[in-house]
């Protein structure tokens, strides 16, 4: 299940989840020279870059699973690829 969803008044730890999360999606592309692609059609489904973007969620959901025994939600995912804002906020917590 989703930390969001357990313990959704823990918003420190979700917030640090957040950071980890970016870490590694940052780390993993920049692994992959992902980091530096040119700017492209975000909606282009062949560009490498759109490419990496299923395996690479389901690599640090996977990961994720075997070292903390649950999974960030998909929106902390899908925020964390692309290098957004925490979705998860005070104000407005969501799975």
């Amino acid at each position: 299940m989703y930390s969001v969803m357990t313990e959704p008044h823990a918003r420190a730890r979700h917030a640090t989840e957040y950071q980890r999360l970016k870490v590694w999606f940052a780390r993993r592309l920049h692994e992959l020279g992902l980091d530096e692609v040119a700017p492209h059609d975000p909606l282009d489904p062949f560009h490498p870059y759109n490419q990496a973007f299923d395996p690479l969620i389901k690599e640090a959901e996977r990961l994720w699973r075997q070292n903390h025994q649950y999974w960030p939600s998909p929106l902390q995912l899908t925020h964390a690829f692309f290098q957004m804002s925490d979705p998860i906020k005070a104000e407005h917590l969501t799975a």
